[in-house]
């Protein structure tokens, strides 16, 4: 059998700091553990330069976009980009190579790979333009794939259109996988894609988790002066309209008037100006910390008493399964990838996205607020929902099985 290389190609944006980043590093991880041989491309980066690094156990090839912006320049990026791979790929007789896409919206690059090299082609679908700029409303997407064009409002158009790249660029490749199951079920509804090719693989986690002692949790407490009795409640996360913090904020505000010594904690960077004005007279007792180290992040993990993700739309969850590794009892939307992590009274609690007008998602801030009340009024129930969640961790999201799903995945390429 011929040995396996393999390129995992990303795209530098905003979000490989955030899930896509954590993807590649987990992903890595796992393959540093094996024979294989890969290397990590990261395409569009700032610079004038190429970059060749030695990382530990494999190469990072950075190439800088160069002044692409025009997406007719697209075709002369992509030449350049598959001059650079040839330098780095062995002779075809040696081994099986294989490119892992971690973005959309490039068909081209797949098709161009294609022909310069005998290689498989798997994309995993992290997210997607039209999702984004639905919010989530897969209702919204059908109505649009289903409506003649001459009928479509430019907006409309661009979904149509996004839509159908994607399906174009999907049928390039040889495998896809879907981070979450409602990812799939658009594509599959919507298309006339491979099932066969299609596979759910969900994201996971290294277990980082140390629990900490009561003397532990208090000492942190006092570290950034939060009382003992205060109650914590937790967002992580961009600051984003689509994270739906403005529905957390104004809950928030219900809450304290009943729950004065209560504290909400937003660990994130963003645009703090409208969600400043949101906080209104509870200024003193919501704190935007801005983006967090991993260590910091942790800690307050550690201590709070709720961790709330109350995304109006969201890919997979990331957050919400390090909140459910640390035992944190957690309140997620009922939509996209957190409907499928977190099983409602069991792991965590769900909030409904309510549709509001065309194209308007909100959450019902009553319902949210007499949720995070609900945990913070019953600590048993709440720890009892933190059990249950780190036990649903580590059997469907601990690194162990993504490792072990991903070096399957690969194995029956």
């Amino acid at each position: 059998m011929k040995r396996k290389k393999i390129f995992i190609i990303n795209r530098i944006s905003r979000s490989t700091s955030y899930g896509i980043g954590t993807y590649v590093s987990q992903l890595t991880d796992c393959l540093r553990q094996t024979l294989i041989e890969f290397e990590v491309v990261n395409l569009f980066s700032d610079g004038n330069e190429m970059k060749v690094e030695e990382m530990d156990g494999y190469r990072q090839i950075t190439i800088p976009a160069v002044n692409i912006i025009k997406k007719n320049n697209l075709h002369y990026y992509t030449r350049s980009v598959i001059c650079l791979l040839k330098e780095f790929t062995p002779p075809e007789s040696d081994c099986e190579l294989i490119f892992h896409l971690n973005f959309m919206n490039y068909e081209h690059l797949v098709k161009e790979l294609k022909k310069a090299f005998r290689c498989k082609m798997i994309l995993t679908v992290h997210y997607t333009n039209w999702s984004f700029a639905l919010s989530g409303d897969y209702k919204s997407l059908v109505r649009i794939l289903n409506t003649r064009k001459k009928e479509l409002n430019g907006f409309e158009k661009k979904i149509a259109n996004d839509f159908r790249e994607d399906i174009r660029m999907i049928n390039r490749c040889d495998r896809l996988i879907c981070i979450a199951r409602h990812s799939l079920d658009s594509f599959i509804e919507n298309s006339n894609i491979n099932k066969k090719k299609c596979f759910i693989i969900n994201n996971g986690l290294r277990d980082e988790y140390k629990k900490y002692s009561e003397d532990k949790k208090w000492s942190v407490r006092k570290k950034y002066f939060i009382g003992q009795s205060t109650k914590v409640i937790l967002f992580a996360g961009r600051l984003d309209p689509v994270k739906g913090v403005e529905y957390l904020i104004k809950s928030f505000k219900r809450i304290v008037r009943k729950h004065p010594d209560s504290l909400l904690i937003i660990a994130g960077e963003g645009s703090f100006n409208l969600l400043l004005k949101d906080s209104g007279d509870c200024w003193t007792k919501i704190i935007f910390t801005g983006k967090l180290e991993k260590k910091q992040l942790y800690e307050f993990y550690q201590i709070a008493d709720v961790g709330v993700v109350p995304s109006i739309h969201e890919e997979f969850g990331y957050v919400a399964i390090e909140m459910m590794m640390h035992r944190l009892p957690v309140i997620v939307t009922n939509t996209g990838g957190l409907a499928e992590i977190i099983d409602d009274k069991v792991t965590g609690l769900k909030v409904p996205v309510v549709e509001k007008g065309d194209r308007n998602r909100v959450l019902d801030i009553a319902l949210l607020s007499k949720k995070i009340k609900l945990l913070i009024e019953n600590p048993g129930f709440a720890r009892i929902l933190g059990e249950n969640g780190r036990k649903n961790f580590l059997e469907q999201y601990e690194l162990k099985s993504f490792r072990e799903n991903m070096l399957n995945f690969y194995s029956k390429l």
